[in-house]
């Protein structure tokens, strides 16, 4: 077709006098074959040449070229040469990332990606290097949560280099990934009520009333280290920061909440007893930065991995495994259990959608069945005026 530029196919040791074996006169030299091929925008693309072992791979290259152009999906090969690390870097510069996502994506980064892919060319990752990198994140003892969590940061990278035209294919497609637990809570492995208050009991007396915000609130190990007195209202907390690391686990950073944005806030029912408990504890041990609930011996903000470590041996010492975020759970199961709206219970919390909340506690939530075919046989036996019989002889 007129004004088509079809990519041609050589050998320069027959046509190029510059090249090392020219001139060759061997009709099957063994020689590398050349294909050239311009890129999109007819004379003005810029020209293209790749060499091949054989002519049938490089006439293979070629058509690929031509069918992408026409296709509108031609990909610039020199796009996606470009180191892992120098890329990803680029792209975190463009985000626009909460405090705490940001130290994940840092640790990700830093700790796993990078030493084991860094030096890559973008262009070259594949399915099988997603996989390796899987298999030693599970082999150094990570969780297959874990896994996932540190995944994201290059799965979103790859995503944006496809969106971007950098590279063609996303190397997570058809990767085999650590199969994730099922996300329900099993209440039955919770610790009740008097061995939530047995870790209170055993916990520095200054961080004791942490444990029970946490579990009659369900608050996040960060959002509770991060409240302050002026959030306390008479029925009523509203939660509106948490305590997060700095970019690379340097110093605390007060931050906004998890999946919101700077200033959102969330309103949690606060029962009574732990209002005058909050009361007890400001007049006993004061306040720290800025009014915080909770403060070290310096005054300054408590770390979530202090806080945490010192659960663990609490914990350990009383003969169980749980972690804090089992306070959290406490609160979600004896809410619905109890038969709060599933709605409500998922506002509290602080999910990023009511779907988190059904697939990690729906089914502690009362058994309907009863309830539902009580309603079923009154709106059947109020509408029915005998069609139903009528029908079924």
């Amino acid at each position: 077709m007129r004004g088509e530029h079809v990519a041609s196919v050589i050998q320069k040791c027959k046509t190029d006098p510059a090249n090392r074996n020219h001139p060759c006169e061997k009709v099957r030299c063994g020689h590398p074959w050349t294909v050239r091929y311009r890129e999109p925008g007819g004379r003005t693309g810029r020209q293209r040449e790749k060499s091949f072992p054989t002519k049938k791979q490089a006439e293979g290259h070629g058509l690929k070229m031509e069918n992408d152009k026409r296709e509108g999906t031609y990909l610039d090969p020199k796009r996606g040469a470009v180191p892992l690390k120098v890329y990803a870097e680029k792209w975190v510069a463009r985000q626009h990332l909460a405090v705490g996502t940001e130290g994940v994506y840092d640790r990700a980064f830093r700790l796993h990606i990078f030493p084991a892919l860094g030096h890559r060319l973008l262009s070259t990752l594949r399915p099988e290097d997603i996989e390796t990198l899987a298999r030693e994140m599970t082999a150094a003892g990570l969780t297959a949560n874990s896994v996932d969590a540190y995944m994201t940061p290059l799965r979103s990278v790859c995503k944006a280099a496809v969106n971007n035209g950098d590279i063609g294919r996303n190397p997570f497609t058809g990767a085999k990934l650590p199969k994730l637990p099922s996300k329900a809570v099993d209440d039955k492995r919770l610790p009740n009520g008097q061995q939530i208050q047995d870790i209170a009991d055993e916990f520095r007396r200054e961080l004791a009333l942490s444990v029970w915000l946490m579990a009659g609130l369900g608050l996040r190990t960060g959002e509770v280290l991060g409240l302050r007195v002026g959030d306390f209202g008479e029925d009523r907390v509203r939660v509106r920061r948490q305590i997060t690391r700095g970019k690379g686990g340097r110093g605390l950073l007060v931050g906004p909440l998890k999946h919101r944005r700077e200033g959102d806030w969330r309103d949690v029912p606060l029962p009574t007893n732990l209002r005058e408990a909050v009361a007890e504890h400001v007049a006993t041990y004061g306040t720290g930065p800025d009014g915080a609930l909770f403060q070290t011996g310096t005054g300054k903000y408590v770390a979530t991995s202090d806080f945490a470590t010192h659960f663990r041996k609490v914990v350990k010492l009383l003969g169980h495994s749980w972690s804090p975020h089992d306070l959290r759970h406490w609160f979600a199961s004896t809410a619905l259990s109890s038969g709060l709206p599933l709605l409500d219970v998922s506002r509290w919390l602080g999910h990023r959608n009511i779907s988190e909340t059904a697939d990690t506690y729906g089914h502690l939530t009362p058994d309907s069945t009863g309830r539902a075919i009580r309603v079923m046989d009154g709106a059947i036996t109020q509408h029915r005026a005998g069609l139903v019989l009528d029908v079924a002889a």
